[in-house]
């Protein structure tokens, strides 16, 4: 339960939403109308404020089928770091992974896109926050998992992503693991 729970205020501290150069940008899992099973659009919503000089638009980062993805937002001068848990089928023993993407706040294109997931597919990684270093340039992911993440050093149920130079290059990511 403790796992759970971790994973509940991990989730509920994520950002959903953030402003910048007078507009909004939030990311949200919306199920898809008259689809059975459920499946999610992950999408990020830019919404004008007085200031926004670019008005309003969306773009889909991504689907997940049943489960509710968790989601966060960060934002600065260099775009937008945009992540979510998703799983990408129906079967039971599908995992649930973790998507990253870096987005243009002008044109919602997306720049950049990566996916970590447990290995060999057995865990799930549970909940994400992702957020943008004091360097500018730096864009780390943070969360709870089961299982082992390909590649990652150290161990327990916590794990922390860091993609070095995020805005401009395609560097992967170390991955750290702690209890």
């Amino acid at each position: 339960m403790a796992g759970q729970d971790d994973a509940l205020a991990q989730q509920e501290a994520a950002a959903s939403s953030v402003a910048r150069d007078g507009c909004i940008y939030s990311i949200s899992a919306y199920p898809q109308p008259n689809v059975t099973p459920t499946v999610y659009d992950v999408k990020l919503f830019r919404q004008p404020i007085p200031t926004c000089v670019y008005g309003y638009g969306s773009v889909t980062l991504g689907t997940s089928v049943v489960y509710e993805p968790t989601r966060s937002v960060a934002m600065n001068a260099l775009g937008i770091a945009a992540s979510y848990t998703k799983k990408s089928s129906l079967s039971g023993s599908a995992p649930i992974t973790l998507s990253v993407h870096h987005v243009d706040p002008a044109t919602l294109t997306v720049i950049r896109s990566s996916s970590l997931g447990v290995y060999l597919g057995a865990g799930n990684i549970v909940s994400e926050n992702v957020a943008i270093a004091a360097d500018g340039t730096t864009v780390t992911v943070s969360g709870s998992k089961t299982g082992v993440i390909w590649g990652e050093s150290g161990s327990g149920s916590h794990y922390t992503a860091t993609f070095p130079d995020f805005f401009t290059s395609t560097t992967p990511p170390t991955v750290a693991a702690f209890p």
